[in-house]
């Protein structure tokens, strides 16, 4: 399949619309609490978008290039009603799953998921794009194994892949994924 420029630009555009979304969504919500106050009862501060490598860099850049990979297959016509029954059940079963991880009692309060069992707009905003990026990365591994995945365009996803994994351990390794830690 050739590699289309003007798949990378509406893409890249449309994600970058998105995160600008969920960012003004942040913004406006006045209930959230101030960026970097400690959490009650911890020594961990409250995070904001701004503050996650994942949410800027890792989905500005990484999460960018993989849908690039994956537009291709669905323009390509690699995408059949099936799969896009799979592709939008999965997406709904990780949004619910990580909405139920974030809402407990371990998770550590951020702009998402303020306090145990509380959702922010922006969380309700952020569920649907995290289970697209996921489930379009799992389906560009999908389309690797079956080899319909190749060349510049397969380049370009696991270029994708690469840069978020890179974002993904600076998280780690700055404790902003860490669990709450009470004192």
């Amino acid at each position: 399949m050739e590699f289309s420029w003007m798949i990378l630009a509406v893409v890249v555009l449309v994600n970058s619309f998105w995160m600008v979304v969920m960012f003004v969504a942040q913004q406006l919500d006045k209930s959230l609490p101030a960026r970097h106050s400690i959490i009650p009862g911890t020594n961990q501060k409250f995070l904001h978008f701004q503050d996650f490598w994942t949410m800027t860099y890792g989905d500005a850049v990484g999460v960018s290039i993989i849908n690039v990979a994956f537009i291709h297959l669905a323009v390509a016509g690699f995408l059949g009603v099936w799969h896009w029954v799979i592709f939008l059940a999965m997406i709904f079963a990780l949004a619910a799953g990580f909405a139920k991880m974030c809402m407990s009692q371990g998770h550590k309060p951020d702009m998402g998921f303020p306090d145990i069992g509380k959702i922010s707009l922006i969380g309700i905003l952020h569920l649907p794009y995290f289970g697209f990026g996921i489930v379009a990365g799992a389906f560009c591994v999908w389309f690797i194994f079956t080899g319909d995945l190749r060349g510049p365009v397969l380049y370009t996803g696991l270029l994708g892949a690469a840069i978020y994994a890179v974002f993904w351990g600076l998280e780690v390794r700055s404790g902003n994924f860490d669990p709450l830690k009470r004192v």
